[in-house]
């Protein structure tokens, strides 16, 4: 009779421990742009592996396109409605979403932003984790009049410039990129037209603006799917363009070694992804973190694409 009262205290003693520790498992909620992009695939997947290592439920989200940004803002909402311990957030609109990041900060939800360094418009945010988005287009820049001054042996040439979806990122990147080039007037900006960060809708501007802008040198694609869309569209008409990007997306970095991508900014996804756990887990541990968290950024080519310093 011991024995079986014995045996019976040490099932429920094991049962109420699982149930504690179901209870006590920290929930933090990833919410990004899109999961169809490469980008924010990436930046999962560095989150996924810190989560995994800490012992939290880690839940990913995404609208269905990144200029659905009602859809993110609802996200939010219904991630404080979860009651999560924290929020990490890849705004499609930094004025849509601050007023659920006000409601997030009344529910004492911490919120961290990743991928950008602009405050947002009212709310409180623990910690910005990204790049500078604008030295990034000066990086890309300053290659783009280094690869046409090595074609011509002088300052000439013709650039088309692939947008994004406009808002932030959009702005800023190209902003950085037209800091550079308007101090070489001898390089003509052919056209600026928008792809909406797609590789489909950056094949498909790249064949159109081939045939209607004869001589464009060099498509910049201020986000690598759109550069890979117009290296593909260039292919296909059997023109020789040099072609970059941004955001070093393991599948175009393996482009840029086999020879289909001319150069990417590389700002390491997986990494950023990471970075933004270990300042949440920072955060939870009572650590002070820095209000922005800048992560690396590098100029990937043909001559140093095996030798990044995170994957």
């Amino acid at each position: 009779m011991l024995k079986k009262t014995i045996i019976m205290l040490l099932v429920i003693l094991t049962t109420f421990s699982l149930i504690v520790t179901a209870q006590d498992q920290i929930e933090v909620a990833m919410i990004s742009p899109a999961l169809t992009s490469t980008f924010y695939k990436a930046t999962n997947e560095g989150a996924t592996q810190m989560a995994e290592e800490y012992g939290w439920k880690l839940y990913k989200l995404a609208p269905d396109r990144e200029t659905n940004f009602q859809k993110q803002v609802s996200m939010v909402e219904d991630m404080i409605q979860r009651e999560v311990d924290a929020i990490a957030l890849c705004a499609i609109n930094n004025k849509a979403v601050a007023p659920a990041v006000e409601k997030a900060n009344e529910a004492g939800i911490p919120v961290f932003v990743f991928n950008s360094l602009t405050e947002l418009p009212s709310g409180d945010v623990v910690s910005y984790v990204g790049y500078d988005q604008r030295a990034g287009g000066r990086k890309v820049g300053l290659r783009a009049v280094e690869l046409l001054h090595e074609k011509y042996g002088e300052l000439d040439g013709k650039i088309a410039i692939l947008e994004g979806v406009p808002g932030y990122h959009n702005t800023e990147r190209k902003g950085g990129f037209m800091e550079v080039l308007e101090k070489f007037p001898e390089i003509e900006i052919a056209a600026s037209q928008p792809a909406d960060w797609e590789r489909e809708k950056g094949l498909n501007v790249a064949e159109n603006l081939l045939q209607a802008r004869p001589g464009i040198d060099l498509f910049f694609g201020m986000s690598d799917a759109m550069a890979q869309g117009a290296a593909q569209g260039a292919r296909s008409m059997n023109k020789e363009v040099f072609t970059l990007g941004i955001d070093g997306n393991p599948d175009a970095i393996d482009d840029v070694g086999k020879g289909r991508l001319t150069g990417t900014l590389a700002v390491f996804p997986t990494e950023m992804g990471r970075i933004t756990m270990r300042a949440i887990k920072d955060h939870f541990d009572g650590k002070e973190v820095p209000q922005f968290n800048v992560t690396p950024t590098m100029i990937v080519d043909e001559y140093n694409y095996d030798e990044l310093p995170f994957q």
